[in-house]
C-alpha cells in the first residue's frame, strides 16, 4: 500500500524564502493526504520492510526513531537546555526533538511528503511520551471537511515552545499538517511492555501484517544440516504454539514471523542460538517436551546437540512426531505446487 495520491491546491510551490510565508500561502499548496498508521504482527513478519517499501517512496522525507522504556516527552518534543554563549554567559533555550522539527519542516514544505517512524512504539511509555501531542493524532477526513483541510490535526493545541519553534509565534495552535504522516510498529509478542489504551489505539489506521511464509523469497532455504526447509519449520511450529496454548489469549502472538530468522541466519550455529533458543525460553517454555525430545534436558543440551550432530540436526534435538510434520508438510507442499 502506498500512500494516497497528493492533493495540491493552487500553487505548485512556494518561493524559496519560506520562512517568510504567510499561513494562507502555505495552506493553499499543502498535500492533503496526511494519515496515522499502527503496524502491528508478530515478530519478524515485515512491519518495518512493509514501511520502507510501501510507504517510503522516492522524495519523501524520513525521520525514524525507536521508543523504549526510557524515552520521554523531553526526548520526543523537546526540553529547555542551558546553552553556553562565548563570554560564558549561561541562558536557557528550547531544544526541539524529533517530532517538533518534523513538524516544522513539514508545516514550510507543503508541497512535499514527510513520514516520522515510530519502531517499536509499545516499548515506550507512548500516551506519556506524545503528552498534549496525542490530542493532534485526531485527523480531519473527507466526509466532515473540505478537501484542503483533509489530513490536518481537527484540533489544535497551545504549547508555548513548540509554537514559537514552528510558527514564530508562540500563541499559534499547534496541529499536525496534511503532508506529514506517522507510521508506527508494534510487535505484538513482545513482553513486559506498555499496553497502548484503547483512547490512544482509536487515533490510528491499524493495520495488520500477515504472517505469510508463500511470500517469503528465502521460505523454501533448507536449514543448514537438516532437510526441512524454514518455511516447512516454522508452519509447523505456529501450528503446535497455536494448538498447545489454545487458551491463553496471547499464543498466537508467540509464533514465529516470517523474517523472524533471514537466510544467513539458517546456518547451524546462527540457527540454534537465535530460534531454537526462543522456541526454549519463550513459546514453548511451559511445555518445552511438546517439541524437544526427551534427551534434551536444558537449552545448553539443545544447543551441543545440535550444533555437533552429524546426521539430520533437526532431528537430533527435536520429537520424531514434530519432525515427521515438517517432512511431511514439505511434501504436502511440492505436491500443491506440481498440481498447479
Amino acid at each position: 500500500m502506498r500512500l494516497n495520491a497528493t492533493k495540491v491546491i493552487g500553487l505548485d510551490s512556494l518561493d524559496a524564502d519560506q520562512e517568510g510565508a504567510s499561513f494562507d500561502d502555505l495552506e493553499k499548496t499543502r498535500i492533503s493526504t496526511g494519515t496515522n498508521v499502527l503496524l502491528y504482527g508478530v515478530p519478524g513478519s515485515g512491519k518495518s520492510w512493509t514501511i520502507e517499501h510501501e510507504y517510503c517512496k522516492k522524495g519523501t522525507h524520513v525521520e525514524r526513531l525507536v521508543f523504549h522504556p526510557d524515552y520521554t516527552y523531553s526526548d520526543f518534543i523537546g526540553q529547555i537546555l542551558p546553552v553556553v554563549a562565548e563570554d560564558g554567559q549561561v541562558s536557557y533555550q528550547f531544544t526541539a526533538g524529533p517530532f517538533t522539527n518534523i513538524l516544522k519542516d513539514a508545516y514550510l514544505n507543503p508541497t512535499e511528503e514527510y513520514i516520522l517512524v515510530i519502531e517499536e512504539i509499545n516499548r515506550g511509555n507512548a500516551p506519556a511520551i506524545f503528552g498534549e501531542v496525542f490530542q493532534l493524532l485526531d485527523r480531519k477526513d473527507e466526509e466532515d471537511f473540505p478537501l484542503e483541510e483533509v489530513g490536518e490535526s481537527e484540533y489544535g493545541i497551545s504549547n508555548y515552545e513548540v509554537g514559537k519553534e514552528v510558527y514564530g509565534d508562540e500563541k499559534h495552535q499547534v496541529r499536525i499538517p496534511s503532508n506529514m504522516y506517522v507510521l508506527a510498529t508494534m510487535n505484538t509478542a513482545d513482553q513486559n511492555v506498555f499496553t497502548l489504551d484503547t483512547a490512544f489505539q482509536r487515533r490510528w489506521n491499524m493495520r495488520q501484517i500477515e504472517n505469510n511464509f508463500d511470500k517469503s523469497e528465502h521460505s523454501k532455504d533448507i536449514i543448514a544440516g537438516t532437510k526441512v526447509s524454514w518455511g516447512a519449520f516454522a508452519t509447523v511450529i505456529n501450528d503446535m504454539v497455536i494448538d498447545i496454548n489454545v487458551d491463553m489469549a496471547s499464543s498466537e502472538d508467540k509464533r514465529l514471523g516470517t523474517y523472524f530468522a533471514r537466510k544467513k541466519e539458517l546456518e547451524a550455529g546462527r540457527f540454534s542460538e537465535k530460534v531454537l533458543k526462543y522456541l526454549w525460553d519463550d513459546a514453548f517454555k511451559m511445555d518445552k517436551t511438546a517439541i524437544f525430545n526427551e534427551n534434551c534436558k536444558s537449552l545448553e543440551d539443545v544447543v551441543i546437540t545440535y550444533e555437533t550432530a552429524t546426521s539430520d540436526k533437526l532431528a537430533a534435538v527435536l520429537r520424531m512426531s514434530v519432525y515427521e510434520k515438517m517432512l511431511s508438510k514439505m511434501q504436502q507442499k511440492n505436491t500443491d505446487n506440481n498440481e498447479n
